[in-house]
């Protein structure tokens, strides 16, 4: 979950999300509850699912999904994409951005499933300026989120408001739907299912708090991935690197990790642009603090 705050002043950036899975996920967000008009939707186009039925890997189920997972052999995936510029004010112009960034996200994953030859299909998504009921998961976003991701609907929403219509939002805005994407990446490879299931009969609020921390990280060292892959289209690498300064409350502290834990996992796939540098799954807990 990510929470901006007003224009101009450094952002401070949550990671949140509620972990879904399928197949009756709960819905995962990126931060900041915002009041605004009604909602812009914007669905994503149709795009044929990625390699053929005949080439499918089996994915893993259970712990070997998150520690064996095919994805991590995937190499390196660079993508030429048309990113508008954001204008000033303009809700359309943001939409288109938004809409671009997503697009580009669908070829750069769907590269990634083809060549460790998993299914893959991309996510649906919605622009929105207020909170809106998803038929599966309620209120989207989450109460107090700028984004989440809901498994059950594989639809992500990120919620736009009126004061961030400005190009500086690009950083921000861009790293948010990568995140929410991340989820939707970790849907497809049985992530989500077992960090629901693990969670459910963990035995104390910590364990579970770890696997969330777990998730939510790989979720960003994805996100990195991408904005690696589209870097010549992305803000400078310092203007993400900026969003990670301020200070979390504890408790996205205890399932989300610090913000400097996060940026570290962003910036582990940024630098890799790998899927396989990923795995936080398999490092010590000292590394997803």
């Amino acid at each position: 979950m990510r929470r901006l705050s007003r224009p101009l002043i450094i952002c401070v950036l949550l990671l949140t999300a509620c972990s879904p899975a399928a197949p009756s996920p709960t819905p995962i967000p990126l931060s900041g509850a915002r009041k605004g008009a009604a909602p812009a939707a914007t669905p994503s186009p149709s795009a044929s699912p990625s390699p053929a039925p005949t080439q499918l890997l089996t994915v893993p189920l259970g712990h070997p999904a998150v520690v064996d997972s095919p994805l991590y052999a995937a190499p390196r995936v660079k993508a030429s994409c048309d990113i508008p510029a954001i204008t000033s004010g303009s809700r359309p112009s943001m939409n288109k951005y938004m809409a671009a960034v997503s697009t580009c996200l669908d070829r750069i994953w769907a590269g990634s499933f083809k060549e460790a030859r998993i299914y893959f299909t991309p996510p649906k998504r919605k622009f929105v300026q207020r909170r809106v009921r998803d038929p599966a998961c309620g209120m989207m976003p989450a109460k107090g989120a700028d984004g989440t991701y809901c498994g059950a609907t594989t639809t992500y929403y990120v919620l736009v408001p009126k004061y961030s219509l400005r190009p500086w939002a690009a950083t921000w805005i861009s790293e948010v739907i990568a995140h929410e994407y991340g989820h939707h990446v970790q849907y497809w490879t049985n992530m989500l299912a077992y960090e629901e299931a693990a969670a459910d009969v963990a035995d104390k609020r910590s364990a579970a708090d770890l696997l969330s921390r777990r998730l939510e990280l790989q979720a960003e060292c994805f996100a990195g991935v991408a904005v690696s892959a589209m870097r010549r289209q992305m803000p400078p690498w310092q203007e993400y690197r900026d969003l990670y300064w301020g200070t979390l409350d504890g408790a996205w502290i205890r399932d989300h990790g610090r913000l400097s834990t996060q940026l570290k996992w962003l910036e582990k796939g940024y630098r890799s642009g790998r899927p396989g540098a990923c795995d936080t799954w398999s490092v010590p807990k000292r590394e997803v603090t």
